[in-house]
């Protein structure tokens, strides 16, 4: 079981979870967490990009592209920071 870190917004962060903007190429993870408006939201799952699915990053930068679906999108890094993966 991973250790469970308190944020200073008292939240619980554990230590494998991280934004998808900060993964390397070939890494991948399961999206845990969203938190955009509902629009962006929209956006995101119609790409595929939801809270249980697996991405992969392909290419660093910005835009960041992942690989979901077997499909590759791109993700401007300020929305790519909103996603929070689950990696390892």
């Amino acid at each position: 079981m991973s250790a469970l870190h308190i944020s200073p917004q008292h939240s619980p962060v554990l230590p494998n979870m991280q934004p998808l903007a900060l993964l390397r190429r070939g890494q991948a993870g399961v999206v845990r967490q969203v938190t955009v408006d509902p629009a962006d939201s929209g956006r995101l799952k119609s790409m595929g990009i939801c809270v249980g699915r697996t991405v992969q990053v392909t290419t660093v930068g910005n835009p960041l592209i992942v690989k979901v679906l077997g499909s590759r999108v791109g993700l401007a890094g300020a929305l790519a920071s909103c996603v929070t993966v689950e990696v390892g």
